[in-house]
């Protein structure tokens, strides 16, 4: 079986590409697959991830690399643009992003000497001396963590315990795994569950025991990784689950989560729109509480409304 592309080893063959690319009036298709000894589909699904994902903030439209591809013609140029021929200036925050992000990767087993240099430059600018900055994710058991980061480079399934923190249970599940990310001081593994027949969110540290099987990844990852899109529009909501709605809680990333003294669960976690909030509400019981989470004002006219336009289409 042919060896899946890491996410690396993909991201470093499309920047070797690009510089061949960035020429007035553009390059043969064809030239530049036999070059880069790359199948024509593979060069054209990487410049589509290029277009989509390769940009400098706040990465709107105007702020993205473009790739014009004509396939009639054998063709493709791709246009950097002037932001990306202006010295990059970075304020205090950016810094600190970029700061916090890369200790991450560096205490999750990327320990480049490259990659520290730069992190401790960047240190020395900000200044940092005696303030310095701790970056701690959840536990993890680290053949956990080792054993999902070998699947998804290899494209495998993996069979996962799981500890279903609203259920109180722990069982067996085979997922197909497509990202891993930190979110808010934790690890999150996005997959398709085969049991369930749809993708779920995974909170490693809840994740007690990991095994890599045989079996290839089949299913296709969400689109730009939707399920972890929460905070686009900064809105916050609060919920107060029973047993029926438990499953919220393991199956998204929370800001909060805590147990109320009458079992219930109340949690609170960033929606990145309307649409997704109207789709998880029509799922979950009428009676469940939801508000925003700033102002306390109930959000039961989302859920009416959704309900009532799927009356009205079909009825």
């Amino acid at each position: 079986m042919t060896r899946r592309m890491s996410a690396a080893e993909r991201a470093e063959r499309i920047m070797s590409i690009v510089p061949w690319l960035v020429t007035p009036g553009g390059v043969s298709i064809s030239e530049t697959c036999a070059t880069f000894q790359i199948e024509r589909e593979e060069l054209l699904e990487d410049l589509r991830l290029l277009f989509v994902n390769v940009g400098v903030h706040p990465f709107t439209p105007d702020a993205r690399v473009d790739v014009f591809i004509e396939e009639e013609d054998d063709t493709v140029e791709v246009l950097l643009g002037d932001f990306f021929r202006r010295p990059l200036r970075l304020d205090a925050d950016e810094a600190l992003t970029i700061v916090a992000a890369a200790r991450v990767l560096i205490a999750s087993g990327h320990e480049d000497p490259h990659l520290l240099a730069a992190v401790e430059k960047v240190e020395r600018v900000l200044g940092s001396g005696d303030r310095l900055v701790a970056v701690e994710l959840g536990a993890i058991d680290p053949g956990v963590l080792a054993e999902v980061r070998r699947a998804l480079e290899d494209g495998l399934q993996l069979r996962i315990r799981y500890h279903s923190f609203g259920r109180d249970q722990v069982g067996e599940r085979t997922v197909e795994p497509h990202s891993l990310r930190s979110r808010d001081g934790r690890w999150y593994l996005t997959a398709w569950c085969t049991s369930a027949e749809e993708e779920r969110v995974f909170r490693l540290d809840r994740v007690l025991a990991a095994e890599t099987l045989d079996e290839p990844v089949v299913s296709d990852p969400p689109a730009q990784d939707a399920l972890f899109d929460f905070a686009a529009s900064g809105r916050s909501i609060r919920m107060v689950l029973g047993p029926s709605d438990r499953w919220v809680a393991t199956q998204y990333p929370t800001e909060s989560e805590r147990t109320l003294d009458d079992g219930r669960v109340e949690v609170v976690l960033s929606v990145g729109s309307t649409a997704w909030l109207e789709r998880l509400l029509l799922r979950m019981d009428p009676d469940t509480v939801v508000e925003d989470a700033t102002t306390g004002l109930p959000l039961d006219d989302v859920r009416r409304a959704a309900a009532q336009r799927i009356i009205d289409r079909h009825g």
